[in-house]
């Protein structure tokens, strides 16, 4: 059973403010915020700001980027302590297979769960308003925060979050101030585990396109047909060709020379935690690392390593991943034999500390020149730096605390494989990033019938646990 043994008026007053939480978090999701497209995302910051007016805020705007709309505001607690926090707001496309409207607020029974609420934005937008909820009740019950918060949000995460630098430069002033970050989150999967993630890594994503035109070689501008291949060059194999001089899936490695420069050995803080997954993860790796989804999914590992490897690999090394390839009709049915005249293909690559994404651009960029293919364009999607947060940090001992308050035992990971915005504040500013800490569960951001958990089974938390975790970490921060 899920339960705090500090902080007992708090608790209280989570339990009896669930019914307005819920109905909080229920109209947050139903407002549709889909960046791809923009559906919403202006109405869902204008009703983020409203939330941010409630729990007290002196400072709240939209915050106007080239796209999408973000929101910042400030809550000056008087506190001695300044903390950042990051979210977002937008949420991905809604894609098939949805048996609840994902836009109606849906609160019903799961198989697993006694009640969950459907919807897009179940982590991140329903988590985001429990914090959110969780700094009204400490305000109502302690009379104020412990701690000073700069709330940073943007709705253009799905999107790549190309504007956040230029959030953090409009407000480099006050957020110079923050000591750290949080971004907030639950941090439970489906059977109640929970880990602690000590940073993640960097993102470079990439697009690669070859085409007649720049190459100077086969159609140009528009497709042949497929009988002219005997005599005309073919974009698509170029690019195919010049794709398999970038990694070798044999070994699971980058070949791109001077890609791995500067790559930083793991410490041996770090190769403990790594022994400490093996162990809690024995014979059933694909059970434990972040991701994979079902562990039938994925029978074996690259080179069949088993064990410390395994999450060795995931945790320390950089990543080359291609996440789509587009070439020609992609449609259902055939335009009839054509030879294409581009091909383009998408990659993100994960990046450990002391991987620059801008360094391993250059890297990529030389090779491909150096092999011929200097007429490939390379454009960059995203490009963030990692972030690392040591284990003996004020933040990283906070977060341990409050799970000890709760008798949780968290796994944790020396860093997370993703990658995420908040490596920019890391990058820019310099700011220890703590992670989800959230005693709750959401699922995939992706599936259909994403949902956020609003009463436990015992061991996942509910609405009132994951709201109630948070008070706990806002006090413990503020703590001297």
């Amino acid at each position: 059973m899920l339960q705090s043994t500090v902080n007992a008026d708090l608790h209280a007053r989570v339990r009896e403010s669930f019914p307005d939480h819920l109905e909080r978090i229920r109209t947050y999701m139903a407002q549709p915020s889909v960046s791809e497209g923009n559906l919403g995302v202006r109405e869902c910051a204008e009703l983020l700001s409203e939330s941010f007016l409630r729990i007290g805020c002196q400072e709240v705007e939209i915050a106007e980027t080239p796209d999408l709309p973000a929101v910042w505001a400030h809550l000056d607690a008087g506190a001695a302590q300044t903390l950042a926090v990051y979210g977002f707001f937008d949420t991905n496309i809604v894609g098939t297979g949805w048996t609840h409207d994902p836009f109606e607020g849906v609160v019903t029974s799961h198989p697993d769960f006694p009640q969950v609420l459907y919807g897009r934005g179940a982590s991140n937008k329903g988590g985001f308003m429990a914090f959110l909820n969780a700094i009204e009740v400490v305000q109502q019950v302690r009379g104020s925060l412990p701690v000073n918060l700069m709330f940073v949000c943007e709705g253009e995460e799905f999107v790549g979050s190309l504007h956040v630098p230029q959030l953090i430069e409009r407000y480099r002033e006050p957020l110079s101030r923050a000591s750290g970050m949080l971004s907030p989150g639950p941090c439970q999967n489906a059977a109640g585990a929970v880990d602690l993630a000590l940073g993640n890594k960097g993102c470079l994503h990439i697009e690669m396109r070859c085409s007649g035109e720049d190459w100077g070689r086969g159609p140009q501008g528009a497709p042949t047909h497929s009988s002219t291949m005997g005599v005309v060059d073919h974009p698509v194999w170029r690019l195919v060709h010049a794709l398999s001089t970038l990694y070798d899936p044999a070994t699971g490695n980058i070949t791109v020379p001077g890609f791995l420069d500067g790559l930083r050995e793991p410490t041996a803080v770090d190769l403990q935690l790594v022994e400490d997954l093996a162990a809690r993860y024995a014979d059933n790796e694909a059970a434990g690392v972040p991701g994979i989804g079902r562990a039938d999914q994925v029978p074996c590992f690259v080179n069949n390593v088993t064990g410390t490897e395994v999450f060795s690999r995931y945790c320390f090394l950089p990543t080359m991943n291609i996440n789509g390839i587009r070439a020609g009709f992609t449609g259902p049915g055939t335009t009839l034999w054509t030879l294409p005249h581009e091909a383009r293909c998408t990659i993100d690559h994960r990046l450990p500390p002391d991987l620059d994404p801008q360094t391993c651009l250059e890297r990529i960029r030389e090779h491909l020149d150096a092999r011929g293919y200097a007429d490939i364009h390379l454009e960059v999607l995203m490009s963030v730096g990692a972030q690392s947060l040591d284990l003996h940090d004020d933040l990283a001992q906070s977060a341990l605390g409050v799970f000890a308050d709760w008798s949780v035992e968290p796994m944790v990971w020396p860093r997370r494989g993703a990658s995420g915005p908040t490596g920019y504040f890391s990058q820019m500013l310099g700011l220890k990033v703590l992670g989800s800490t959230g005693l709750g569960y959401a699922s995939g951001h992706s599936s259909a019938d994403e949902f956020l958990v609003v009463e436990g089974n015992g061991r996942v938390g509910g609405i009132v646990e994951l709201t109630g975790s948070y008070a706990d970490l806002l006090c413990s921060l503020g703590a001297d």
